[in-house]
């Protein structure tokens, strides 16, 4: 009975190693990205305010057109009601 109890623990024991590991490495991926990102920051914002000023006029026609067609639709149930 302690033989198995003995193996039993060992092989429980030996599963749970691997996550501890997994979890370090994971740990420090994390700091890399954020240091990176920490560190550049700043081209990354000129970059993200770039795209946005190039894609601003779409995003909005896009977000306009969608209101209307969504108030259009609201009208004709009102008048149908």
């Amino acid at each position: 009975m302690k033989l198995k109890l003995l193996f039993f623990l060992l092989v429980i024991g030996c599963c749970s190693c691997g996550e501890y590991e997994v979890l370090e490495v994971t740990k420090k991926c994390h700091r890399m990205a954020d240091s990176l990102f920490v560190t550049h920051k700043d081209s990354l914002t000129k970059e993200f305010n770039k795209q946005c000023s190039e894609n601003s006029e779409d995003y909005y026609q896009f977000a306009l057109d969608s209101l209307t067609k969504s108030r259009i639709s609201d009208i004709k149930n009102l008048i149908e009601k």
